[in-house]
């Protein structure tokens, strides 16, 4: 992978709001398959925070939280038309303690797939995804790094 984008995050706001810029273009892809992204990071290096603005870019007003305990949550996102029927589905997948089999997932285009802890599924993770790498510098700031 070629890393395509470097950014500095001074605050969880940022972080929140480049996610969220990031899920907007996400929506405009033409796909035919799944859009992947994985999240790579020391723990509370910011994946999970970057996870809620991405949600919030896709349209879903529900609260995000790190799916650790549950391993997966499903959320319908409205495309950017607002249309509810029309939308896509948002998988929040935590991989840090289990294998899980996400492959049927990755057949629908109409699927977006953010899985944290992206490294340790990196065999069965698709040939062609974003993969985003958080760093700490600082209490507050974070090194992100966009690779695709």
């Amino acid at each position: 992978m070629k890393e395509i984008l470097r950014v500095l995050s001074r605050s969880e706001a940022e972080t929140k709001k480049f996610a969220e810029v990031f899920a907007k273009e996400i929506l405009k892809l033409k796909q035919k398959t799944a859009v992947v992204v994985g999240l790579e990071g020391e723990l509370g290096a910011g994946k999970t925070t970057f996870a809620k603005g991405f949600a919030k870019g896709l349209g879903i007003k529900e609260e995000m939280k790190s799916p650790t305990f549950i391993l997966m949550r499903v959320f319908r996102s409205p495309t950017s038309r607002g249309s509810r029927t029309s939308g896509r589905h948002f998988f929040h997948i935590d991989a840090f303690r289990a294998e899980l089999d996400f492959s049927e997932f990755l057949k629908s285009p109409r699927n977006i797939l953010l899985i944290e802890w992206s490294d340790k599924v990196r065999k069965i993770m698709p040939k062609k995804y974003f993969q985003f790498r958080f760093k700490h510098i600082a209490k507050n700031s974070r090194e992100i790094r966009l690779y695709a």
